[in-house]
């Protein structure tokens, strides 16, 4: 038992930190679950935690458990830009286009030069047929990318965020 937990506690601590977007670990999503799930239960009340746990749901398809996340975070919090952003690409995947909007917009207000949420902008401003914003949305992204892993980073996340793609799946 005790070999189980210093293993978890190794896990924990050369995973890697998290954001709402970009990329979480190098670990497999299931493992990334584990490790927010482990920290989580030594402080409870980790909203940065609690967040990049929404982002290890999402990006492995689990959207009810991304959403039920963020949930705890905007309840806690409700201008934290990641969770605001982490939602509107959670209503993205379920297709609905209106509501990420909502949220990406009010992420918006809190940092606008973010390169991940101008590329979320830019697939919604696309779905709702507003292609002139979605460039502009998208060029900005681009102008922001430092180097070819965040374009390929760019080109991936459009992909992921079609609501019929799986997230984590390779195309």
């Amino acid at each position: 038992m005790q070999k189980l937990f210093l293993a978890l506690i190794m896990v924990i601590f050369m995973a890697g930190t998290a954001a709402a977007h970009g990329n979480i670990s190098k670990l497999p999503f299931s493992v990334q679950i584990l490790q927010y799930k482990m920290k989580l239960y030594m402080n409870a009340d980790d909203l940065d935690t609690i967040n990049n746990l929404a982002m290890a749901y999402f990006y492995s398809g689990e959207m009810a458990n991304a959403k039920e996340q963020l949930q705890i975070v905007l309840v806690a919090d409700e201008h934290n830009f990641n969770a605001l952003d982490g939602m509107g690409m959670v209503a993205l995947k379920e297709g609905n286009n209106d509501r990420a909007l909502e949220f990406l917009e009010r992420a918006q207000k809190i940092n606008e030069k973010d390169m991940y949420l101008l590329v979320h902008l830019s697939v919604a401003h696309n779905n709702s047929g507003q292609t002139e914003l979605a460039k502009e949305e998208m060029k900005k992204a681009k102008s922001l990318a430092t180097d070819d892993l965040d374009k390929t980073w760019i080109d991936n996340e459009v992909k992921i965020l079609r609501p019929s793609a799986t997230p984590g799946a390779k195309e």
